[in-house]
């Protein structure tokens, strides 16, 4: 049975790990194997123990949990792209991603649901996200769940500084 809960810092080295696996196996093809290769757990565990010690406001955290193990997370804040802060209504998903031997199993729009939830209490009126440009399962699966294109791009650098075209997607929360 999956179970729904707010992450904590002890969870950090477990989605660390449904980072690294996730990545690697959603992204092959789509950006270079040495760079999926290179991902680093440890690496990726600092950062999210970081995130998840020092919380900024209106940001948070879910994990999705299987026997208490975490087979996924998601996300959300305040958007980090300066040209987005502008709103106070605007947050942002900034990850949802799961274990891939868990994948198309309903998990993913639990977690959405439940961010999507996170982003209305934390005062938040409508949604946005960076998605890769190439990503096709995960454009359908935004595109099934609300969101919508808004014409927007942006480069960003990945991993190893690989460059990333993202396309910025909207879902309003009213």
């Amino acid at each position: 049975m999956v179970e729904l809960r707010d992450a904590t810092q002890a969870d950090a080295h477990a989605i660390a790990d449904v980072l690294v696996r996730s990545w690697r196996a959603a992204y092959r093809g789509l950006l270079p194997d040495d760079v999926l290769a290179g991902l680093s757990v440890p690496e990726r565990e600092e950062f999210w123990s970081k995130v998840l010690t020092a919380r900024a406001p209106r940001t948070g955290a879910v994990v999705a949990t299987i026997a208490d193990a975490v087979v996924g997370f998601a996300s959300t804040g305040p958007p980090l792209v300066p040209a987005d802060r502008a709103d106070p209504a605007l947050g942002d998903l900034y990850a949802l991603y799961l274990a891939p031997d868990v994948w198309r199993r309903g998990i993913g729009t639990l977690l959405h649901a439940a961010a999507l939830d996170r982003l209305r209490s934390a005062g938040f009126t409508h949604a946005g996200l960076w998605v890769l440009d190439t990503n096709e399962p995960a454009l359908r699966f935004y595109h099934r769940n609300g969101w919508t294109d808004t014409g927007r791009s942006q480069l960003d650098r990945g991993p190893g500084g690989t460059e990333l075209t993202e396309l910025r997607l909207h879902h309003d929360l009213t």
